[in-house]
């Protein structure tokens, strides 16, 4: 073992990032959102561990405003309405290992949709670009007989009602994107 201190996430990297976006036809969008980390002096275990509950819901705390800080750094509109993502829970948990952590993000949002049948609904976000450090992978589950269109920088596909997002560790992504959707 490193004589290393156990009480800082500074070496924590993430590893991998998942998200799954479920759209509802009244204008909801409920995301979950979850990173995987390489943790190797088990930061987030140790915190884990009850007599560290306090410590434990700092870093709740200070996660989820780190999330509602960089969630503030986009810019999200459906049909040219701003709105607003807000981070509903937050959690920590392992993935078998004591070094490797994953943290969850519940983040929802609402706008107005367009529900006649011939109606185009246009959701736009802007995120900052940025160079990726690991794998991600995203999931966007609509209404099902929805009709979508979309422009991103990410790799993706439509299947139906589903987009499958994915971009890979080097891959930059980031800047405008565009779902243009019709609910049937």
């Amino acid at each position: 073992m490193n004589n290393k201190q156990k009480n800082s996430d500074e070496d924590v990297t993430p590893i991998y990032a998942y998200a799954y976006f479920n759209v509802a036809r009244n204008g909801e969008i409920h995301q979950l959102l979850q990173y995987d980390y390489y943790d190797p002096d088990e930061f987030y275990a140790n915190l884990c561990h009850e007599e560290n509950q306090k410590d434990f819901n700092d870093e709740i705390e200070k996660l989820w405003n780190n999330m509602e800080n960089f969630l503030g750094e986009e810019k999200n509109y459906i049909n040219n309405k701003k709105v607003v993502p807000k981070v509903v829970h937050v959690d920590i948990g392992h993935r078998g290992s004591q070094n490797l952590p994953y943290i969850t993000w519940l983040i929802d949002f609402k706008g107005e949709f367009k529900t006649d049948r011939n109606s185009k609904n246009i959701y736009r976000t802007w995120t900052p670009k940025e160079k990726l450090e690991y794998d991600c992978h995203c999931i966007w589950h609509f209404p099902e007989g929805t009709k979508i269109k979309i422009k991103t920088s990410m790799s993706f596909e439509i299947i139906n009602n589903l987009i499958i997002l994915w971009a890979r560790k080097s891959d930059f992504i980031g800047g405008d994107e565009e779902f243009t959707f019709i609910l049937i």
